[in-house]
C-alpha cells in the first residue's frame, strides 16, 4: 500500500462528507478511542444501520473480535506510515455478521487539527476471484505433488538406469567369459583330443601295414575303424575351429573368415563369396571376434533359415569405421520375428540378439532389411586398435551406403 497522509486544508466538512458518499467502498472515520466520526452511504449500507446511527457509536461494539485486538490495530494505524490491513467481523442487526477486510491509514481533519483513523472496508473477494483463489491452490497442489512424483520418477529412473548399466557390465563380462571358454576349448580340443585321436589314428594305420597276418575280417574292420577316426578328428578340428578359429589370432581376420567361408561352403553347399578391402587393417581382438562371430551367425541362419543357394560378405574400412555387409537371396526374415526394423525386439531365438549385443558392446549400430529379395545386414563398428578405449560411432555415418 501506500503512504497515507492527508490534509484537508480548504475543503469543508460538508465537502468531504459529500466527497465520501460518492465512493463506492465502505469508509468510517473513527477516532484512536475507537469511536466512530464519519461513516460513508456504502458503510451505512455494508453493515444495515443508519449514518446517524454509526456516528458517535464504539467500533468496539460493532465488531465481534476482543476490543483489545481492534484498539491495537487503530493504534498501529495511527503511528505507521504505511496502510496497516486487518480483518474483522461486523455486527448486523439480527446477530447477522460479514467479513470485513479492512485498511487504516492516519487522516487530518481541518476543523481542529484533531488525528482521527480512515477505516477503508474492501468487500471480500468475489465468487470469480474466490474460484481464481481456490484454483491457484489447487494448481499449488498439483505442482507440489508433480515435484513429488518427478523426485520419485528421478529416483526410480536412477535406479533403472543403474540396475540397465550393472546389467550391460555383466553381458559384457559374459560375453567375454564364452569366448575365453571357447577360446579354452578350442585349444583343449587341438592339443589333446585331436593329439589323442591322431594317435590312435596312427597305431591303426601301422597294424594295417604291418606284417602281421590279419583276418580278412579283422582287416576289413581295422580300415572301417582307421575311416572313422579319420572322420571323428575332421569333426574335432572343424568343432575346434567352429569355437575359436587360430587364425583369427595369428593371421587376422580376413584369413580368418576366408578359412571359415571354405569349410562353409563344404558342409553347406551354399556359394558364399566374400570381398574384403584391400586397405582392411588389423584391429582389436575383441573387434575382430565379434566381426567374425557375427558372420559365422549370419551364415549359419542362412543355411538354417533362408533357403538362399548364395551368400555374399563385404568387409571395409572407411573413416576410421569398419563396414560389415552380408547378404542372402533367400526368402527374407518373417516380419513377426522383430517389431520394427532394427529388430529391437524378437519373439524368438537368441542369435539376431546376440549380434546386436555384440555390436552395442563395442559402440557401434546394426541394420536388418529386406534385400528383394532376401536379407541385408548392415553393420558399423568404431575401428579401434588394441589396447584403445572403444569409441562411440555415429550410426548414420555407420550404416549410410557406400
Amino acid at each position: 500500500m501506500n503512504i497515507f497522509k492527508v490534509e484537508f486544508a480548504m475543503v469543508t466538512a460538508r465537502d468531504q462528507k459529500l466527497f465520501i458518499d460518492m465512493l463506492p467502498e465502505p469508509m468510517l472515520f473513527v477516532t484512536p478511542g475507537g469511536v466512530v466520526v464519519t461513516a460513508n452511504r456504502a458503510a451505512s449500507d455494508l453493515l444495515r444501520r443508519r449514518e446517524t446511527e454509526l456516528v458517535r457509536s464504539n467500533l468496539c461494539d460493532l465488531i465481534a473480535e476482543a476490543p483489545a485486538r481492534l484498539l491495537s490495530y487503530l493504534g498501529r494505524c495511527s503511528r505507521g506510515r504505511q496502510f496497516s490491513i486487518a480483518r474483522f467481523t461486523f455486527k448486523r442487526p439480527g446477530d447477522a455478521e460479514v467479513q470485513c477486510r479492512c485498511e487504516g491509514a492516519l487522516f487530518l481533519r481541518r476543523s481542529d487539527r484533531s488525528e482521527a483513523i480512515l477505516l477503508v472496508r474492501q468487500r471480500l473477494q468475489t465468487e470469480a476471484a474466490t474460484r481464481f483463489v481456490a484454483l491457484n491452490d489447487q494448481i499449488a497442489t498439483l505442482n507440489r505433488t508433480r515435484h513429488r512424483l518427478e523426485a520419485v520418477a528421478q529416483m526410480r529412473t536412477s535406479a533403472l538406469v543403474a540396475a540397465q548399466t550393472a546389467l550391460q557390465e555383466l553381458s559384457a563380462r559374459l560375453m567375454q567369459a564364452q569366448d575365453q571358454e571357447r577360446r579354452r576349448l578350442a585349444r583343449e580340443l587341438h592339443d589333446s583330443t585331436g593329439q589323442l585321436l591322431t594317435a590312435i589314428q596312427l597305431n591303426l594305420s601301422m597294424m594295417l601295414d604291418g606284417k602281421e597276418q590279419i583276418s580278412g575280417n579283422l582287416r576289413e574292420h581295422l580300415s572301417e575303424t582307421v575311416a572313422l577316426t579319420n572322420q571323428v578328428i575332421g569333426e574335432v578340428r572343424t568343432v575346434s575351429h567352429l569355437l575359436h578359429p587360430p587364425l583369427l589370432d595369428e593371421a587376422g581376420l580376413p584369413l580368418a573368415l576366408q578359412s571359415f567361408v571354405d569349410g562353409f561352403e563344404e558342409r553347406s553347399d551354399i556359394a558364399v563369396s566374400m570381398d574384403v578391402a584391400p586397405t582392411f587393417s588389423r584391429a582389436s581382438l575383441e573387434l575382430e571376434t565379434a566381426v567374425f562371430r557375427i558372420v559365422q551367425e549370419c551364415l549359419t541362419n542362412i543355411h538354417r533359415h533362408s533357403g538362399s543357394k548364395i551368400a555374399t560378405i563385404a568387409l571395409s574400412e572407411q573413416e576410421g569405421v569398419v563396414r560389415l555387409e552380408v547378404r542372402d537371396e533367400g526368402c527374407g526374415i518373417p516380419g513377426e520375428v522383430f517389431d520394427d526394423q532394427n529388430g529391437a525386439k524378437f519373439k524368438r531365438g537368441v542369435g539376431l540378439r546376440g549380434m546386436q549385443e555384440r555390436v552395442r558392446l563395442l559402440g557401434g549400430v546394426i541394420d536388418f532389411s529386406d534385400a528383394n529379395p532376401g536379407t541385408r545386414i548392415r553393420v558399423g563398428l568404431p575401428h579401434r586398435r588394441a589396447s584403445t578405449p572403444i569409441a562411440q560411432a555415429d550410426p548414420e555415418a555407420v550404416i549410410a551406403p557406400n
